[in-house]
C-alpha cells in the first residue's frame, strides 16, 4: 500500500518508491529522503484532509510533514503490527 491509502495513527515502514513514468522521480526522491522518508524507518500518518487535493500530515521523525495526495502515492508502506 502507499502513504495515501494508509490507516491513520498506525506505525508504518516505509518500504520503497513506487514507480512513476510522468514524474522525475529521483528529483521527487531525493526530497523526500531528506525529509526522513528511508526504506525501513517508522512513520505515522495523522491527518488526513477531506477533499482529494489537500494535502495528508504525516510524522516522520518526530516532525510533521504534508505530502500531497500525489506525492503520497509514490512511497510504499506496511503496517507494523
Amino acid at each position: 500500500m502507499t502513504i495515501n491509502e494508509a490507516p491513520l495513527n498506525k506505525k508504518l515502514t516505509v518500504l520503497s518508491f513506487t514507480d512513476d513514468d510522468v514524474r522525475n522521480l529521483s528529483d521527487l526522491e531525493a526530497r523526500l529522503m531528506h525529509l526522513g522518508f528511508l526504506a525501513g524507518h517508522t512513520i505515522r500518518v495523522t491527518r488526513k484532509a477531506p477533499l482529494f487535493k489537500e494535502p495528508l500530515l504525516v510524522e516522520v521523525r518526530g516532525r510533521q510533514v504534508a505530502l500531497s495526495r500525489e506525492e503520497a502515492m509514490l512511497v510504499s508502506v506496511e503496517v507494523q503490527e
